[in-house]
């Protein structure tokens, strides 16, 4: 057999076992990129996954919730940019809250730097940043009969609606403060407020091939090389046996 069927042959052989490996490559690029190029039709910088093992796999140590916030018959707990509301989670990435007080059409709960109004529900109705507010850093939220309270760096405030602000008396005031946890509702509320990765960051990881970590990216810049190596065998796999009718012709 004549050395260049022999490489003929190996040059088939290996084309097929190259398209065949490369498939799931081609496949998981075409699915990803599609999904990327529409996420924000998709929210997908919105939706999270919370998994023990993505957590681990990406390095987060998860932060044990220690303490909770009650007021009335509403409760706060959080964990890992995560609040848990009346036992409904209410976001992601949100920061440590201070405090929550309780008016009569809505609650209020205080971080450092904003205010979040949520309705009797539980829906998230507005978020005031630092302009709308009295002062800041709030230090800790309350109320005083009907009215809501914030003592702030500036003084202490009070509104009917977290809107119009005034000075506030230093007495009577119920201060918002934190009620530690018992075993069992650490552990509970630990698996409630997981960290959770972005659907559009774990498919940006998977696309660039970041997600197997600081070798990925060489691995998909391998398999692209795979692809120009199949690409130009087959092209010369197809033009071959045409110049050979055209010699023979």
């Amino acid at each position: 057999m004549s050395p260049k069927l022999l490489f003929l042959l190996f040059l088939r052989r290996w084309h097929a076992r190259i398209g065949f490996g490369a498939m799931t490559f081609f496949l998981l690029l075409s699915v990803t990129g599609f999904i990327l190029n529409h996420g924000s039709d998709f929210g997908l910088d919105a939706k999270y996954v919370h998994a023990t093992w993505l957590a681990r796999w990406y390095g987060l140590t998860p932060e044990p919730p220690r303490q909770a916030f009650r007021r009335g018959r509403h409760d706060l707990v959080a964990a890992n940019g995560r609040w848990l509301l009346d036992g409904r989670i209410s976001g992601e990435k949100f920061p440590q809250p201070v405090g929550l007080a309780e008016l009569p059409d809505m609650v209020v709960v205080a971080s450092s730097a904003s205010l979040y109004i949520y309705g009797k529900d539980g829906a998230l109705i507005d978020r005031l940043e630092k302009g709308a507010l009295p002062g800041a850093p709030v230090q800790a939220i309350g109320s005083d009969a009907h009215q809501l309270v914030l003592r702030t760096a500036s003084g202490t405030f009070e509104s009917a609606d977290a809107l119009s602000w005034r000075p506030a008396p230093r007495d009577a005031i119920a201060w918002s403060e934190p009620a530690a946890l018992s075993a069992a509702e650490r552990e509970r509320y630990a698996e409630l407020l997981q960290p959770g990765i972005s659907v559009q960051q774990l498919l940006l990881d998977l696309h660039s091939g970041r997600f197997a970590g600081r070798y990925g990216p060489l691995a998909v810049d391998f398999l692209a090389l795979l692809l120009a190596v199949l690409s130009l065998s087959g092209a010369w796999l197809f033009l071959k046996p045409r110049h050979h009718r055209r010699e023979r012709h």
